[in-house]
């Protein structure tokens, strides 16, 4: 059957019934204001017990509806993109792990038992970043799953610490000795998953997977785990003051570095991951401004442009020959008309242009910073990146879709591929009309700041501004970005992967060799394995000469004996 009708076409309908069935629940769920909670003990030892819980509320339904509704498009634009693999049942079926991994991470509020969907992610990445099985590739994902596994191991210390409460369900902790330490690990966690500063390096690294598995990734899978764990801890974590100062300058951090490094970026797949970690970077700082349900909200309309943004680049990648250099690909809005208007919204909605998707979430939380308490220096710096966000995305519009200069002749290059087409026009409803509908359907999405008129207008002005800056700026043959050291800087990241990722892979490396060396073939090895085994070769031998002894004793007190007698 697999071969008749394709596989990526039997998981996409699997994956859009499951879709209508989490929309129907959340309507079900919404009109009568109730959520459901399913509960199954595992083990009970002493006074702790292990349960498998579900949580079934507006959140995790609505969540998981938006999960399946990407990853069923993204299914139907693989049956192009991937056509010619000879592994393309594998390679679906391990989409469909992650998909079901984060569904498990959406719908279970159990800590322990969180890990199911949390390793799976990070597991099933690692096996989606190897995929085209090269060095590079296999270089990316040891990166993407060791940073990752930074944040599990502080995961794991956060459930150790919660043990003494005898339970590990995150919806109904309550404060002890150890539970400001027990927060802190789930913070830096959750910031390793989302790529937060330090720990950013690994997400542009996670570009060599196939770009549809970077659409589903970037859009609303393994980056945004963190955030919704931030969002369900939130209550916990909020009572603590350092948690906003720290996230909102980590996060406003980020969204610097991120479009700074963008600016300087030519391959199409790492700049859309840059705007990625800086839009993740948003998300976080509207958690740090106190505004969880505006950084869902944020989340559920960057998760649809931000697909779109990765269609489109995956199609324009796939009709010219797999090229991802944007000084090697021009002329795309005469061969791909509809493909460069669905990149232009959705680079529009990036930018939070009104009325757009990207407008509601975005301009709502930087009127958020604005009312916050906060100083000067803050707001700068959050209203810079969000500048940087226009600056990037105008530029990357600029070399693909607005560039006519072309010194390759290009056949065969057109939108009539329904396979890729269709998928884009339904997220390109999302990028258009998601933030309308996901403020009126949810009223915790509709926050309200009062502010004066000329604070409410900062935020469109920064969005013309920047925009007439920008089309200054790169237009008249695109301004280089190379200032003398500056572009060694920003194009590795500013050194994060030399300064935080590689010296701590050494120092666990040398670490982990000292401990087997000391470890496993010392210390174990005299007492374990090789010392029992010379201790019993000890006793052997002394028995075996007692033994003897005490044989010869016997034969002359026998032979005395017979003799006697």
């Amino acid at each position: 059957m697999f071969q008749m009708i394709g596989v990526e076409l039997c998981f996409s309908v699997i994956l859009f019934s499951w879709f209508f069935f989490m929309f129907i629940m959340l309507v079900y769920l919404c009109m009568n204001n109730f959520c459901l909670l399913f509960s199954w003990e595992l083990m009970n030892c002493m006074s702790s017990s292990v349960d498998f819980d579900l949580a079934i509320d507006w959140m995790s339904c609505s969540f998981s509806a938006l999960v399946c509704f990407i990853s069923g498009c993204v299914m139907i634009f693989s049956v192009s993109y991937m056509k010619g693999d000879n592994k393309l049942l594998r390679f679906s079926l391990m989409v469909m792990l992650f998909v079901l991994s984060m569904n498990l991470l959406i719908f279970i509020p159990s800590l322990i038992s969180l890990l199911l969907g949390w390793d799976g992610l990070g597991l099933v990445s690692f096996c989606l970043v190897i995929y085209y099985q090269n060095n590079k590739s296999l270089a990316a994902g040891m990166l993407t799953v060791l940073m990752n596994r930074v944040g599990d191991c502080f995961i794991l210390g956060g459930i150790s610490m919660i043990i003494i409460l005898g339970h590990w369900n995150m919806l109904c902790l309550w404060e002890f000795q150890g539970f400001m330490y027990a927060n802190l690990f789930i913070m830096i966690a959750g910031m390793t998953k989302s790529a937060q500063i330090p720990f950013s390096s690994w997400l542009p690294a996670a570009m060599a997977a196939p770009t549809p598995v970077s659409a589903l990734v970037h859009s609303s899978t393994l980056v945004t785990a963190g955030v919704f764990l931030f969002i369900r801890f939130f209550k916990y974590l909020s009572h603590y003051y350092w948690f906003s100062i720290f996230m909102v300058y980590i996060s406003i951090l980020t969204t610097i570095m991120s479009g700074i490094c963008a600016l300087y970026e030519y391959d199409m797949k790492k700049i859309v991951a840059l705007s990625t970690l800086s839009q993740l970077g948003v998300m976080m700082m509207s958690l740090g401004l106190g505004l969880p349900m505006l950084a869902l909200f944020h989340l559920y309309t960057h998760a649809m442009f931000k697909a779109l943004l990765f269609m489109c680049s995956g199609n324009i990648i796939h009709c010219f020959s797999g090229k991802q250099d944007v000084r090697q690909i021009k002329n795309v809005s005469n061969v791909l008309p509809l493909t460069s208007m669905f990149l232009n919204i959705s680079n529009m909605a990036l930018c939070g242009l009104p009325f757009l998707a990207g407008f509601y979430s975005k301009d709502l939380i930087i009127e958020g910073l604005i009312s916050g308490n906060f100083n000067m220096l803050t707001f700068i710096l959050g209203s810079f990146g969000v500048c940087l966000t226009i600056l990037y995305s105008v530029r990357f519009s600029f070399y693909i879709v607005w560039c006519n200069e072309s010194s390759e002749c290009y056949t065969n290059i057109n939108d009539n591929d329904m396979n890729m087409i269709f998928p884009m026009s339904m997220l390109f409803m999302g990028a258009l009309w998601g933030g309308f509908v996901f403020q009126n359907l949810f009223c915790l999405f509709s926050v309200e700041f009062f502010l004066p008129l000329l604070m409410k207008l900062i935020v469109p002005f920064l969005i013309i501004m920047s925009l007439l800056f920008s089309f200054g700026f790169w237009d008249k043959g695109f301004i280089s970005m190379k200032i003398g050291k500056l572009n060694y800087i920003n194009s590795s990241m500013w050194f994060l992967s030399s300064f935080i990722c590689y010296p701590s892979l050494m120092s666990f490396k040398l670490v982990s060799n000292s401990s087997l060396k000391i470890v496993d073939m010392g210390w174990f090895e005299m007492m374990g394995g090789q010392g029992i085994f010379n201790i019993n070769k000890l006793i052997l031998k002394i028995l075996e000469h007692w033994l003897m002894l005490s044989f010869n004793c016997y034969m002359i007190v026998f032979l005395v004996m017979i003799l006697y007698f």
